[in-house]
């Protein structure tokens, strides 16, 4: 590892251990699952994990979730959000991400109360801040700790951290929330997010490893890396058919491939 990413990586383990207890907001994906493997490393007991379940969180990033939980012996809560029982949430306004992260907060400092942790952090990274992330200035004012910021630790620097570690997913793609597939002012319905979530099951049966389905109407314009775009246009027709039996009338394939944030 190169000077200063250790450097760094020092830092992480200092920020980490003078919290002396710390509730990690977990999602299963590349950035929590380090933050904790540090902590657990770090903090043995006085560490753990709360995954925050909803309609919003696509059924196989939870069960990956709790499999790389349960691999890396983290100490894991798994807690139950009504965030689309939210009237104002659910009209999916440009606010969403800092009316969920309220929600969350509630829940985090819920569960950390529980069971006597002093500190709640998230897995957001120096990168992260230099981006529209509007759900960042919320969770601060929400006592939720930046780790990975305090430390300067960047996505390149997460990853390698996570092979250091032979954590098997730090090529992980990034994954983000199911209302990130509607443009703002869509209503969040949950049946049409089920919809989604199984449309991109499709995609990634056929082989993709980074796909968001966005939904505009009644057409499902699918983003995939560069490298599964030619295989899914090959599987048009089992792609097309499948997509109908869920409900979609139109099926798109972008050509200009996966774009993080497309829809902020």
């Amino acid at each position: 590892m190169p000077e200063r990413r250790r450097e760094r990586y020092t830092h992480l383990r200092a920020a980490i251990r003078d919290k002396k207890s710390l509730l990690i907001s977990y999602s299963g994906g590349i950035d929590s699952t380090v933050l904790a493997v540090v902590a657990r490393d770090v903090l043995g007991n006085n560490s753990a994990c709360c995954l925050i379940t909803s309609p919003l969180l696509p059924p196989c990033e939870e069960e990956a979730a709790r499999a790389i939980a349960a691999r890396e012996e983290l100490q894991l809560f798994v807690r139950d959000s009504d965030i689309l029982n939210n009237p104002e949430f659910r009209m999916n306004p440009k606010n969403r991400c800092a009316i969920c992260k309220q929600e969350s907060a509630l829940i985090l400092h819920g569960v950390a109360d529980e069971n006597g942790l002093k500190c709640i952090a998230d897995g957001t990274n120096a990168d992260d801040i230099t981006r529209y992330r509007p759900g960042y200035q919320t969770g601060l004012s929400a006592g939720i700790t930046h780790p990975f910021v305090e430390a300067g630790i960047t996505k390149d620097d997460i990853r390698a951290i996570a092979k250091m570690h032979s954590i098997p997913e730090y090529a992980k793609p990034s994954s983000s929330c199911l209302a990130t597939r509607l443009p703002y002012g869509e209503p969040l319905e949950t049946q049409l997010l089920t919809r989604i979530a199984r449309a991109e099951d499709v995609i990634r049966a056929a082989g993709a490893q980074q796909v968001r389905v966005r939904v505009h109407g009644d057409v499902a314009r699918i983003e995939t890396d560069p490298e599964s775009t030619e295989r899914i246009f090959v599987l048009r027709d089992v792609v097309r058919k499948a997509f109908h039996t869920l409900g979609f009338r139109h099926v798109a394939l972008d050509l200009d491939g996966f774009e993080s944030g497309s829809m902020d």
